[in-house]
């Protein structure tokens, strides 16, 4: 069985997919930017076969080097970055090479928030009200009929880029400026972001779920430049292992991780945002193998080489990401924090810069089986200094 990684160096941890499933006896080969000399050690041991192709975006170049590939190795599998960024890269290389899952024309379902609230209904949740703008009109219309707050971002697109939320009609003045058609329009909910994430095999089952609960929203982190934190949770939500595998069965996926975002109201309603079909950003996934003590790297291999999946063990930890900023002033230093951390940390490290606005500029990895200790020991890490 052979299995085509796209950009396997990046993000850093997720060579281990590669890793795991040549372990398995599979053979990983890759394509990528950079050339081979240039990956780290751990990418090129990962690999049996690589082409760097200078640029990604050469897709002509891409597709060229995955044909060479498929006819060098017999044949090519499956195709994954695990990267929202080249989603639409692998679909096209899965069309060429005809291999299974998600082709051209299953990515608007995949990508545009606004064609999502389809598949919402489909599993029997009702959508938070929201339409597509394609002139300024459109914007006045939605907000005669339902008020102030909401919330504008694009209809295609990942992260908090561009994202506006309009409480007053000095807010609408200014966010008339800078419409460009395509923006969703939605009735803001006041909340708190939780998701429902997981891995399905090739026949659909999951064979892991967990949930994320976010201190703030990550649109306000990059707008306001504020720092976050976030956890897993040790125990799903019930209404989100209810809702959960609605959503999965609706959209019918097989062989991939997914990301769902829902934001709960101060009522205790859960409201469906977006789907992602990828694994949730770095280093997510090491959050939850150290709350579950698992190897998801390890499991996903398993999976795509059509084994059985083990039981997942319950998660025995609340693990939290507890990010800070540079230009933030905190109360405790770097050496105060990894001293009182110490008992409970798994590492510290300066943040990826492409991933700053919604991250921090450095992170600290924790895991506690309390609740309660988790939540003070990342709100004494993200202390505000006062005068």
């Amino acid at each position: 069985m052979v299995w085509l990684f796209l950009s396997p160096e990046f993000p850093p941890n997720y060579h281990l997919f590669a890793w795991h499933f040549q372990r398995l006896g599979g053979t990983s080969v890759g394509i990528g930017g950079a050339a081979f000399s240039e990956l780290p050690p751990a990418v090129q041991q990962s690999l049996s076969r690589y082409v760097g192709v200078g640029d990604l975006h050469q897709s002509a170049a891409v597709e060229a080097a995955a044909r060479a590939l498929a006819h060098e190795v017999g044949g090519v599998d499956g195709i994954d970055s695990f990267n929202e960024y080249w989603l639409s890269l692998e679909a096209q290389l899965r069309e060429v090479l005809g291999v299974p899952g998600p082709r051209p024309k299953d990515l608007p379902d995949f990508q545009q928030k606004s064609r999502m609230k389809a598949y919402f209904e489909r599993a029997g949740i009702e959508p938070i009200p929201g339409r597509v703008a394609q002139d300024f009109a459109e914007v006045e219309a939605f907000v005669a009929q339902y008020g102030l707050p909401l919330i504008a971002k694009p209809d295609k697109g990942v992260g908090a880029g561009s994202t506006y939320k309009i409480a007053s009609e000095k807010d609408l003045k200014l966010f008339q400026t800078s419409f460009r058609p395509g923006y969703l329009l939605e009735k803001f909910i006041t909340g708190t972001i939780q998701t429902y994430d997981g891995l399905v095999d090739r026949e659909g089952r999951i064979v892991f779920a967990a949930s994320l609960e976010y201190s703030r929203g990550v649109a306000e982190v990059v707008n306001e430049d504020t720092d976050i934190f976030y956890f897993v949770h040790r125990e799903i939500p019930a209404d989100l292992a209810e809702i959960g595998p609605r959503i999965v069965q609706a959209y019918g996926l097989r062989m991939r991780f997914f990301h769902f975002e829902f934001i709960r109201s101060s009522e205790g309603r859960l409201y469906p945002l977006e789907v992602n079909m990828r694994p949730p950003g770095y280093p997510t996934l090491d959050l939850f193998n150290f709350a579950h003590d698992i190897d998801l790297y390890h499991l996903w291999a398993v999976c795509a080489h059509g084994h059985p999946a083990p039981p997942v063990p319950s998660a025995a930890y609340y693990a939290c990401y507890i990010a800070r900023k540079k230009h933030i002033g905190y109360e405790h230093s770097h050496e105060a924090v990894m001293r009182r951390l110490e008992p409970y940390l798994l590492y510290h490290s300066p943040t990826n810069p492409l991933f700053r606005a919604a991250m921090g500029d450095e992170h600290y990895i924790i895991r506690t089986p309390d609740f309660s200790q988790m939540v003070e020991l990342a709100t004494w890490t993200q202390k505000r200094l006062t005068l």
